[in-house]
């Protein structure tokens, strides 16, 4: 028998253990686009670009600093369905699954599509990168497409590098530095059409993404966290730290002498100090976070169905957090308690006061009410389920005077209707689309691990 056991439990004891104050993060401004299932962002000059598998793409004008200034919302045609983004030089070339478009966005409120890229269409893009006149897409098994952009309206194919799964690529002064599985390959390709294979790096997992700044590499891993590396030498890299964070590191994006990262629902700030990588900002989004960009001391989170920006910096006054947003209870019988609890902090620099906190289902119950909160102190308070009945969904809801933030809320779900935590697991079987032939039933699995991700239908 297969049964249905919670690894969001395990996540959030893993949070609680690693809890850090969330320091130097504080809300700008916050919206929900008419785009969803958002996938990666870019920034050319002033221009926040989200691209999007549902609903295309939006351009917002970033010029105030942190405020999203919604400037347009943009569909690609064939049905392309955006994936990642990059733009240089006036222009925004954006992967799908369709093949790749160009965008011209010299009027970011009045884009202009230039159409697909002949011979893209059957192919599986992802990530891409430009530098000079160099466009660099990451194909999977297809390798690495290198075009020459000269003239955005005509693409030229130079070269393709081989590798077994490319997932993304970064440029910088005539390298690439390719995510291929475990590994970051770099290659010389300041002759194009023949690029010439350099080093490669082993990783501990499956590379999510590649940032590079000044002579360091951050390399995103998953639940493996952040590495970084020293560049000065290509022929011989080294490893200099890794930074464990609390979830998935998915996207990165340098700043200052700084790194964002999307860490599932959360937004981390590493800095290298010369000796370790540490965390020096965090924020939990609420939303999960699936790409991030930054320019100057402003990040920008994108998160699936939504758009936040943040500016790092010292805060000023009371700012809230909470260690998680979701509270998910193991399954309950009729008559039953369990007890969760969530971590409030005060990461300000003055006094957060408490107007109200409460459940808003009766089968929840607060223990002990939050109080008031000085600077860097926090209180832990307990929220007992009271099992009656199915699909006990509701929310933890806190009012203070932090002037970003006056209302925090954190989910709080007991015995939801459908696979419920320790009960038998519904046998099915459905036929792989990818990676082979056939099909996957559960059943065949009896006494093993299985870790099923359900993503996120609407």
């Amino acid at each position: 028998m297969v049964r249905v056991i919670d690894l969001r439990l395990i996540r959030h004891i893993l949070i609680l253990f690693s809890w850090g104050y969330s320091l130097n993060l504080t809300i700008t401004d916050y919206h929900d686009p008419q785009a969803n299932h958002i996938l990666d962002a870019e920034i050319y000059e002033n221009t926040l670009i989200i691209s999007a598998m549902v609903q295309g793409i939006e351009f917002y004008d970033i010029s105030s600093g942190g405020q999203l200034n919604h400037i347009d919302h943009f569909t690609l045609d064939q049905n392309g369905k955006a994936n990642c983004v990059e733009a240089i030089d006036n222009y925004a070339y954006f992967t799908s699954k369709n093949g790749l478009y160009v965008v011209d966005i010299s009027s970011p409120s009045n884009p202009q599509s230039l159409g697909r890229v002949d011979g893209t269409n059957n192919l599986i893009l992802e990530n891409l990168d430009a530098e000079n006149h160099m466009l660099a897409v990451a194909a999977h098994e297809d390798g690495v497409l290198l075009y020459d952009i000269s003239n955005p309206q005509d693409l030229q194919l130079r070269s393709t590098i081989i590798s077994e799964n490319a997932w993304g690529v970064r440029l910088k002064d005539g390298y690439a530095y390719i995510a291929d599985e475990l590994m970051v390959k770099i290659y010389d390709i300041s002759n194009s059409s023949d690029p010439v294979f350099i080093n490669q790096i082993e990783t501990s997992n499956a590379i999510k993404d590649i940032a590079l700044s000044q002579t360091f590499m951050y390399v995103a891993l998953g639940s493996d966290g952040v590495d970084i590396y020293d560049l000065s030498n290509l022929e011989s890299p080294i490893f200099l730290d890794n930074y464990n964070t609390n979830t998935l590191a998915n996207r990165i994006s340098p700043f200052e002498n700084k790194l964002a990262v999307s860490d599932w629902d959360d937004v981390d700030v590493l800095e290298w100090d010369g000796s370790s990588l540490n965390r020096v900002g965090y924020k939990n989004t609420g939303n999960r976070t699936m790409a991030i960009a930054t320019k100057d001391n402003y990040i920008y989170s994108a998160e699936w169905a939504s758009v936040q920006a943040f500016e790092f910096g010292p805060v000023s006054g009371p700012d809230i957090d909470l260690n998680t947003l979701e509270l998910n209870y193991p399954y309950v019988n009729d008559g039953d308690s369990y007890s969760l609890s969530v971590e409030v902090i005060n990461n300000g620099n003055s006094t957060l006061n408490i107007v109200d906190d409460y459940v808003t289902n009766s089968h929840f119950e607060i223990v002990n009410q939050l109080s008031d909160l000085e600077p860097n102190q926090s209180q832990t308070v307990e929220i007992i389920y009271n099992a009656s009945d199915l699909n006990s969904a509701g929310a933890y809801r806190i009012y203070t005077n932090d002037p970003d933030q006056s209302m925090v809320m954190c989910e709080t779900n007991g015995n939801i209707d459908g696979a419920n935590i320790g009960e038998p697991a519904v046998d099915f079987e459905l036929d792989y689309i990818a990676n082979g032939e056939g099909s996957f039933r559960l059943s065949d699995h009896l006494g093993k691990v299985v870790v099923i991700a359900f993503f996120a239908p609407n």
